[in-house]
């Protein structure tokens, strides 16, 4: 297993501006003539996806679904990430450009959005050219499976509508076509909690905590949190100020990105999962995007996600089949809601499998 960092072409931005320059993180194993399966991580990931530390270690190795003796397997870290590609801690990153709409002051109470203070939005069209260009580099003109979870997903989705005849097969876990208002709303009271920190932008640590903390709160489900905390208190005994178990894992969540995430970085990643939209149309590109795709597809829900609830992976199988494209839907059974394709690892094995069966699409 190896990382490297490759420098990329200037990249144009959906929403106005230029990555220069550009660089990303690779992460490889296996032969580098192997047919190749490319790993997409989720919102905070990086990309090792294998190896000690991996967040899809238990499915990699040697008889495992994803087999680097047999497989090359590729991850890239997404733009806007801190682990190694283009970032907003890199100086010349490009800035939001908008300026307040004209007519008098926002009345107290309206959200915070100071743009010369924000990096420029990144999206998931984005992030998968971010990708194309990192294979181009490596010389990577045909993937057999490309596959990843949550805003991961969303940028496989991308992908294969960008480049169809590069992609065989995608296996789309806890995404969807477009982001719902439900994720934008959960998103924008993150984003405005991490705002409102009076350290912001230099230091807004207690902000970063709290916006993961509701972040995880989505992540998960109520079976297993009770599995987990119940109603258990931290102490001997019953007190008001002893915390139950939950808040102190909570804390202990959001204390870890503090420690490990940029907050700039963080607000480029909530951009993206806002601004999914795979139908949106794009630079360049004629008519429907979702209807460019050849890849066969297996979309895969969680059946107790409360984030992109399962119905979306129904929703883009359905989409897909519509458009002449073989689709399967399948989903994971978990009481621990979106996360679970991070926790349910023999439910992830034996889909990953049945991923790599599909019928080949793309170009032959």
């Amino acid at each position: 297993m190896i990382q490297t960092t490759l420098t990329l072409p200037p990249l144009p931005l959906e929403g106005g501006g230029v990555v220069e320059p550009h660089r990303t993180r690779v992460w490889q194993a296996g032969p580098t003539d192997g047919p190749v399966v490319l790993l997409v991580h989720a919102l905070t990931g990086d990309a090792q996806a294998g190896g000690e530390g991996g967040w899809w270690a238990p499915v990699i190795g040697p008889g495992r679904a994803l087999d680097p003796t047999t497989h090359r397997l590729v991850c890239v870290n997404n733009l806007g990430s801190c682990y190694g590609s283009s970032a907003p801690t890199d100086a010349g990153f490009p800035r939001r450009t908008t300026q307040p709409p004209p007519g008098p002051a926002p009345q107290k109470g309206h959200f915070t959005d100071p743009a010369a203070a924000l990096p420029a939005v990144i999206t998931p069209w984005d992030q998968a050219r971010a990708i194309l260009q990192a294979l181009d580099a490596l010389g990577i003109s045909s993937v057999e499976l490309v596959t990843g979870g949550s805003l991961g997903a969303c940028i496989t989705l991308c992908l294969a509508a960008l480049d169809p005849p590069r992609f065989k097969r995608m296996a789309p876990f806890a995404g969807c076509l477009a982001a719902s208002p439900w994720i934008i709303a959960l998103n924008h009271t993150a984003r405005q909690t991490l705002l409102a920190d009076p350290g912001w932008p230099d230091d807004p640590a207690r902000g970063l905590a709290l916006a993961r903390q509701l972040a995880m709160i989505s992540y998960r489900a109520e079976p297993g949190m009770a599995m987990r905390d119940d109603r258990q208190q931290v102490g001997d005994g019953w007190a008001p100020r002893d915390p139950y178990r939950v808040q102190t894992w909570l804390e202990h969540q959001g204390q870890k990105l503090v420690a490990r995430f940029d907050a700039q970085a963080y607000l480029c990643q909530l951009d993206a999962m806002d601004h999914h939209d795979v139908q949106r149309p794009q630079p360049g590109m004629a008519g429907d995007p979702l209807g460019r795709v050849t890849a066969s597809c297996l979309a895969v829900g969680i059946d107790t996600d409360m984030l992109y609830l399962p119905a979306h992976s129904a929703r883009t199988a359905q989409a897909l089949q519509a458009r002449g494209v073989h689709a399967e839907h399948a989903e994971i059974h978990s009481p621990f809601g979106h996360d679970a394709f991070l926790i349910e690892w023999a439910q992830l094995d034996g889909l990953l499998r049945r991923a790599l069966a599909l019928p080949p699409g793309g170009s032959p």
